[in-house]
Formats: C-alpha cells, sequence, structure tokens
C-alpha cells in the first residue's frame, strides 16, 4: 500500500486540510481584531508561529488516532470499513466544507467590505506622513514644541507658574519667524499624559522638543530646562538657571537664546525679549490664566479679579490685556455681562494694546475681524488683517482669523494656504483642522477636505454634517446617507443633510416627507438649514422664502455665506446677486479688495 493511499485512508489528508482552513481563517481574524485591543504585528506573529508548529503534531496525532462516536481510539482499533467509521468521514468532510465555506465568506467579506476601509484608512495615513515629510522638509530642524514645565516645588499650588513660565517660553519662541513653534493648544494636550517624546515630536511634527521645571522657594525661583533632539529623544543642552524671581524675564531671555544658538538659526532681525513688568503683576497674571484654563466653578470670575488686579499695578503690560479681554469673552458666555459690554470692552483692550505695541499681531487682527463682523468694512478688515500676519507671521490666531476672512471674500486657494500655515503651528487645533476643511470644500479639493475633516472628527466630536455634504458634492449621497449614521449630527442638520441625499438618489417622495418633517420640527428655530436644503434640490423660490426668513430684510450674517456649496444652485438667480449687494458683498466689491497676504518661507 502507497503512502499516499495510508494518509488518506487514515484521515491524514483530510485533517490537514481542515487545520490549514481553520488556520488561515484565524490568522484573518487576528490580523482584522488584534489591532483594535492594542495588539500589534508581534501577537499576529506569535499565532502564525503556533499554528505552524501545531500542524506537526496534529497530522501526527491524525495517523495514529482515529475519532469514532466512541471518542478517540488507536488507529489499528478501527474498523475502516464499518458503517459507523463511514459516517464519521462523511462528518469530517461536511466539516471540511463548512469551515471552507467560512473561509470563503471571510474572503468576501474582507475583500469588499473591509479592505475598502483599511485602504481609506492607509491611504489617509500616508498623506498624513507626506505632510509630516514635506513639513520636516520645508522647516528641516528650525521647529520645536515647548511642553508645560513641570512643577517641583512642595507647594503644589505653584502648578501656575510652571504652566505660565512654559507659556511664556512659547510665545517667546513663536516671535522668531525663522523658527516653526507649536501653539500652546496643540503642545499643553499633551499634559498629565504618558507619552513618549518621540511620539509626541511624530504627532506634532516637529524636530526638538524643550521640556523643563520649576522650583519655588520664596523669592527664589529655580529653572531647569533641557532642549531634546525629538525623534531619538537625545539631550542637545540643558541648563539650570537659579537666580531671585524678578529675574525670571533674563531667564527666558537666556533660554530662547540657547535654542537659537542649539538649533543654528540665522536671524534676520534681533531676537525678541520677553516683556517685563514687576514680578507681581507677572505672578498675578499668570494666576488667573491658569484659572481661566483649568475652567473649574466661578473661575472666570476669579480670573477677572486676578487680572484685574494686574492691569492696576500696571495698566501696560499687554499680556494681561489679552487675557482681559478673554476673559470677557467667558464672563459673557456665562451671562455675568452684556454681549455689547463684552465686544465694547475687547475692542477697547484691543485698542489700548495697539498704543503700547502698535505692532501686535493678535490685537490687529482681532480689530479688523471687527471690521468685518460689525461694520462690513472689507477694506479695512483686509488691511488689519494683512498687517497682522506681517506682524505675527507664525501666530495661530491670526493666520486662522487670516484664512478665514480669505474664504468668506471668495479667495479660496489663499485662504487654503493661509489654514495650513496656522494647522502646521497647531497640528491639533479643531478649530483649525474645522476651517481648512471647510476651506478645502468651497475650494473644490474634495479629497484634501475629507481627509482633514476626518482628522478633525477623531481628534475631537461631531463634523459629521459636513463629511456628509462632501460625499454629496463629490456624486455620492448613499455614501453621504452612511456619514450621517451616527448620534453626533444636530438633528436638523441630519434631518436635511437625509433629504438632500434621498433627492439625489431619485427618491423624491422620502425626501419631501423629510423636508416637511424638517419644517414642522425646526422651521422656526433653523430655517438656514431648510433654506440650505431647498437650494440644494433646487427648488429655488423656496430657498429664498427661507433665506428671507433665516436672515430678514437686512440679511444679517447671510455675508459668510455667500460661496456656501449648498446654495451653489442660487448663485446665477438675480435674487442672489440682489442679497450679495444688500449684504455688502457684491462681486466687484470682492474683485477690487487688495488682500494679498504675504506668508514667510
Amino acid at each position: 500500500m502507497s503512502l499516499f493511499v495510508e494518509l488518506k485512508r487514515r484521515n491524514v489528508l483530510r485533517v490537514a486540510a481542515a487545520y490549514v482552513a481553520v488556520s488561515w481563517l484565524l490568522i484573518q481574524v487576528a490580523e482584522t481584531t488584534f489591532p483594535a485591543f492594542g495588539l500589534g504585528d508581534g501577537a499576529i506573529r506569535a499565532v502564525i508561529i503556533v499554528l505552524v508548529v501545531g500542524l506537526i503534531p496534529m497530522l501526527i496525532f491524525a495517523w495514529a488516532f482515529e475519532l469514532t462516536p466512541e471518542g478517540f481510539r488507536r488507529e489499528a482499533e478501527v474498523d475502516h470499513g464499518s458503517a459507523s467509521s463511514v459516517r464519521m468521514t462523511r462528518r469530517l468532510d461536511r466539516l471540511i466544507m463548512v469551515v471552507l465555506a467560512l473561509a470563503l465568506g471571510y474572503f468576501a467579506f474582507d475583500k469588499f467590505v473591509l479592505d475598502p476601509a483599511r485602504d481609506q484608512a492607509r491611504e489617509q495615513n500616508i498623506a498624513e506622513q507626506a505632510r509630516s515629510d514635506a513639513l520636516t522638509e520645508f522647516y528641516g530642524d528650525k521647529s520645536i514644541a515647548v511642553l508645560p514645565f513641570t512643577n517641583v516645588s512642595s507647594d503644589p499650588g505653584q502648578e501656575y507658574l510652571a504652566n505660565g513660565l512654559s507659556e511664556e517660553l512659547l510665545k517667546l519662541l513663536a516671535r522668531i519667524p525663522e523658527l516653526r513653534v507649536i501653539s500652546r493648544s496643540s503642545a499643553f494636550s499633551f499634559k498629565g499624559r504618558d507619552v513618549e517624546i518621540p511620539a509626541i515630536a511624530e504627532e506634532l511634527h516637529v524636530a526638538h522638543v524643550l521640556v523643563g521645571s520649576v522650583r519655588r522657594s520664596g523669592d527664589r525661583i529655580q529653572i531647569t530646562t533641557q532642549l531634546k533632539e525629538a525623534r531619538t529623544d537625545t539631550d542637545l543642552w540643558s541648563e539650570t538657571y537659579d537666580r531671585a524671581l524678578s529675574d525670571v524675564f533674563d531667564i527666558q531671555d537666556e533660554i530662547s537664546a540657547n535654542v537659537v544658538k542649539q538649533l543654528r538659526i540665522a536671524l534676520l532681525d534681533e531676537a525678541p525679549e520677553a516683556r517685563r513688568t514687576d514680578p507681581e503683576v507677572f505672578s498675578l497674571t499668570l494666576q488667573a490664566r491658569y484659572i481661566e484654563q483649568v475652567g473649574a466653578e466661578n473661575s472666570t470670575e476669579e480670573a477677572y479679579a486676578l487680572v484685574d488686579r494686574a492691569l492696576e499695578l500696571d495698566p501696560d503690560y499687554i499680556p494681561a490685556m489679552h487675557l482681559l479681554a478673554l476673559v470677557n469673552y467667558h464672563r459673557m458666555r456665562e451671562g455675568l455681562i452684556d454681549r455689547r459690554d463684552s465686544m465694547r470692552l475687547q475692542r477697547e483692550l484691543m485698542h489700548r494694546v495697539l498704543v503700547t505695541d502698535p505692532e501686535d499681531g493678535v490685537a490687529t487682527a482681532y480689530l479688523a475681524w471687527t471690521a468685518f463682523e460689525k461694520d462690513r468694512d472689507l477694506e479695512k478688515a483686509a488691511a488689519g488683517l494683512t498687517q497682522a500676519v506681517g506682524y505675527e507671521p507664525g501666530n495661530g490666531e491670526v493666520l486662522r482669523l487670516a484664512g478665514s476672512f480669505a474664504r468668506y471674500i471668495g479667495r479660496f486657494e489663499e485662504s487654503v494656504e493661509i489654514l495650513d500655515r496656522a494647522a502646521e503651528r497647531d497640528p491639533l487645533c479643531f478649530n483649525c483642522l474645522w476651517q481648512l476643511s471647510v476651506s478645502y470644500m468651497v475650494a473644490d479639493r474634495l479629497e484634501e477636505a475629507e481627509a482633514v475633516r476626518r482628522k478633525y472628527i477623531k481628534l475631537g466630536s461631531g463634523g459629521f454634517y459636513y463629511l456628509a455634504f462632501m460625499e454629496l458634492m463629490k456624486g455620492d449621497p448613499q455614501a453621504a446617507l452612511e456619514a450621517l449614521e451616527t448620534d453626533e449630527v444636530d438633528p436638523s442638520q441630519r434631518s436635511a443633510a437625509r433629504a438632500m441625499a434621498l433627492h439625489d438618489l431619485g427618491r423624491a417622495t422620502e425626501s419631501k416627507i423629510l423636508l416637511d418633517d424638517l419644517i414642522e420640527r425646526w422651521g422656526e428655530d433653523r430655517p438656514d438649514v431648510i433654506a440650505g436644503a431647498y437650494a440644494w434640490i433646487d427648488d429655488k423660490d423656496a430657498a429664498f422664502d427661507w433665506l428671507d426668513r433665516a436672515y430678514g430684510e437686512e440679511h444679517n450674517y447671510f455675508y459668510k455665506k455667500i460661496f456656501e456649496p449648498v446654495y451653489r444652485n442660487l448663485h446665477e438667480d438675480p435674487r442672489w446677486i440682489i442679497r450679495r449687494e444688500q449684504a455688502g458683498m457684491s462681486a466687484a466689491r470682492l474683485a477690487g479688495l487688495e488682500f494679498d497676504v504675504d506668508l514667510p518661507d
């Protein structure tokens, strides 16, 4: 009897086929599920090794033993011609067919359901890596993140000082145009998290990280800093400063100068210096800022009292003026002061800042934005925002305002360029990513818009309405419906987007039912959403009717909707052109605007 026939008689070949099929299925499942539990390639390799090694003992066992209705028995004791043995053989054949069917089904599921999702994720990772490589190549080694310093004082209450000093250093370094400095919201997002320096560098796309600690004892302060080559977590420079608290500004300047020296930055202008004030004013400002950021109960009024006291002692201290403007905004949000008073106080504070420092970029940008929003003075806004970027080209807030303004006046590519630069400075800034994704969308760069929008969704919450709308713009209403299958969508926007998608799918009756329900439930509160839905399905009369309800005769806030893609079917209608003129946003006026932001190379 040949070996092959004997292997077949003893069911060794059947067992081998079943084992290989089950092993393949287990490996595929492991590759799909292990990453979700934080298990990487090592765990998957271990599964493969165990299964491969287990094949030999399984075949030896199949050669020596046979499965019978009475359990496993030695092969020599089994009558292969008996009815029971034949039945067991058939059962084994059926088991093999079931396993193969499961494997085939999983293969189809993986190929047509999971694989496209993996491809999309892979493409997004490739795009993100390409962006990271481009940033690294563009800035070279001239990029840095300042992480929040650690408070090593015996008093935990000195946390505000450690936090504030690192933030002041960050702002000081950000005033160096030749250096890319990550904004506070991104750099400080790692506070309290156990993340390795190389991982932080990869997420923020920086070559260097500045870390440190602060110890205060009475009027003495000890600051220890380390400049690290981020990707390898190696020290390039470290220093400990043990001085009087009144020397804190000189210490900041020395740290900044050492960073410039270590990174071999060739400054085109003089190195910026820390703003000087009385140490008590400095301390009061840092305390107020820390309390405001922590956001405990009654924190806004406590922060207000501290920063107000700081400005009593030094009325010209610019950081305190900027902080008071923010505190007053939060007081308005909490109903502690009237909106008009808040806006008036902010304008007064920004004018005071510019008296002290005429080239303060943030104050210049805010006043320009006020001219746009409140007075619709486009010319003043364009000039002010151009100046603001010239003053502080590395300030993410200045860039965000300038980029948003560029989109509202129809300069889409300029908007993308400016907001992309803002996102470079603040990679984890929700608002920056939100604005950038919308600018990509209105520029009809939909793949990039979707990639940025998905990053926004991953970092924060919400954002699915615009994701669905991007799918509509791409001509895929079914994908739009799928994007809306989440609770993280405003109910009125979900109904409107679904109505638009159903219309595009040719399901007009279902679309109308949703629109009628939308009007009944949100007609009073969200006429703007209803107007957009009717505009998209090209019911122009209904769209203009709801536009009038949304924005009134003076078309307040309509000026920000001029280039919204949801209204694109209305853009050539004479009624739309009239409304643009009434809003002070006529095509002729926008075309004549001088707005040419010069971003440094």
